[in-house]
């Protein structure tokens, strides 16, 4: 696995690896006490879990949990896993707290406003579609579940000060690292990166946001960012037009 270790003036220990998951580069930065076998255990577990959360929500992957339950869900309730119920339920919550800016089902090929209504979750922990053309993206969530998850696991592992970055777009800190973040807090960035790229549509309109420009907010919670600089990015080009509740 590609990585570089060096100790500082300090006799602190640094650890640097980067690889691909989540259909983007993963950047990771370990500080601490620990011999260079120590962190290379950190960045397997690490990466053993990002690999849990594809298998569970990628929905490029036709075999994910995910993938597998919507082609289901159509036809019968499908029992769900307690984590993917429990991601689908905190995204239900999402699109009411931000007045419907916050959709899974806006990537859905037919896309029409108000199609997430269409989702069920039963008490019973399953998923049901009401329409046969829904399609759940869990793309502007799962990076900030990863990184809540991967708080919780660094913090069972011992790592106290680390930087997990994911695409750059996606970024937490903690503990004492050299980053314009507080410590605990994630940066979270949407937008275009280009004039040219159109892949944030808002969901009351339909209408794909358009131009170059981005949304950066800093929370405590990663995936509230992920949510909240959807939400900055649609309204900064529909100030007027979309309201929340």
């Amino acid at each position: 696995m590609p990585h570089l270790f060096n100790t500082t003036a300090t006799g602190c220990h640094r650890y640097y690896a980067w690889f691909g998951a989540l259909h983007t580069r993963v950047d990771l930065l370990f500080c601490g006490p620990y011999p260079e076998e120590r962190f290379l255990e950190v960045e397997e577990a690490v990466r053993q879990r990002l690999e849990e959360i594809e298998q569970m929500g990628n929905r490029f992957d036709p075999q994910s949990e995910l993938s597998l339950a919507v082609r289901q869900a159509h036809e019968r309730p499908v029992s769900l896993s307690p984590e993917l119920y429990s991601l689908l339920s905190r995204c239900r919550e999402a699109r009411r707290q931000t007045g419907g800016l916050f959709d899974i089902t806006v990537n859905s090929p037919a896309f029409k406003p108000g199609m997430a209504e269409s989702v069920e979750l039963t008490p019973e922990g399953c998923l049901r579609l009401h329409t046969a053309d829904v399609v759940l993206d869990l793309s502007g969530i799962l990076k900030g579940y990863a990184l809540e998850q991967l708080r919780v696991l660094l913090t069972t592992m011992g790592i106290t000060d680390a930087v997990v970055n994911l695409g750059n777009s996606s970024i937490m800190a903690l503990g004492n690292v050299p980053l314009d973040i507080p410590s605990g807090h994630c940066l979270t960035t949407s937008g275009n990166a280009t004039a040219e790229r159109r892949h944030i549509r808002n969901p009351l309109t339909g209408v794909f946001v358009e131009g170059k420009s981005s949304a950066k907010v800093v929370t405590q919670d990663a995936i509230d960012g992920e949510v909240q600089s959807i939400v900055s990015f649609i309204l900064q080009h529909e100030p007027s037009n979309t309201q929340t509740e």
